[in-house]
């Protein structure tokens, strides 16, 4: 909650430099390879040559692509997939995150990016999920991004962009 409200009150701003996303998105999946091995799962990374460098902050883009592809891993069952995917599109990098596990129930499609009330009741807050997203969504605003949850036939699909 406290980086929470930092990155939401102006208490944490980017530090931009340029770097290549492409080879960022390779070591973030790297980190995951354990995880991968030992639950069984296929990750598939396509990730184009000639990309342009990200001018951004490099930590946050990082812990970004990290927290949805920790959420893809949890989420996906034994034998699935997990795919990570970068394009340029215009002026902008598109991310996608996707998995083949069991997808965001309807009823909380609408509150995934929205901060949790105290006022709501303790059921509805254990079925949110935490504050990970919150955060990558605010760190996304702060670059001129954004980052919404795909439709998917099957399992659940981040996509997220980064202006050039």
């Amino acid at each position: 909650m406290f980086e929470l409200a930092k990155l939401e009150h102006g208490g944490i701003k980017p530090q931009r430099e340029p770097f290549a996303i492409g080879e960022l998105l390779q070591d973030v999946a790297q980190k995951f390879d354990l995880a991968i091995e030992t639950r069984r799962l296929t990750l598939k990374v396509e990730i184009p040559r000639a990309l342009p460098l990200l001018n951004a902050d490099v930590s946050m883009i990082e812990r970004v692509v990290t927290n949805l592809l920790d959420n893809a891993v949890r989420h996906t069952p034994p034998g699935g997939t997990v795919m990570l995917r970068v394009w340029q599109e215009n002026e902008r990098l598109q991310v996608e995150v996707a998995d083949s596990g069991p997808g965001v129930e309807a009823a909380l499609r609408e509150q995934l990016f929205q901060r949790p009330s105290a006022l709501s009741p303790q059921s509805a807050r254990e079925n949110r999920g935490g504050l990970g997203l919150l955060i990558v969504r605010r760190m996304l605003e702060l670059h001129g991004g954004s980052i919404r949850l795909v439709d998917a036939a099957a399992g659940a699909c981040f996509r997220f962009f980064v202006p050039l």
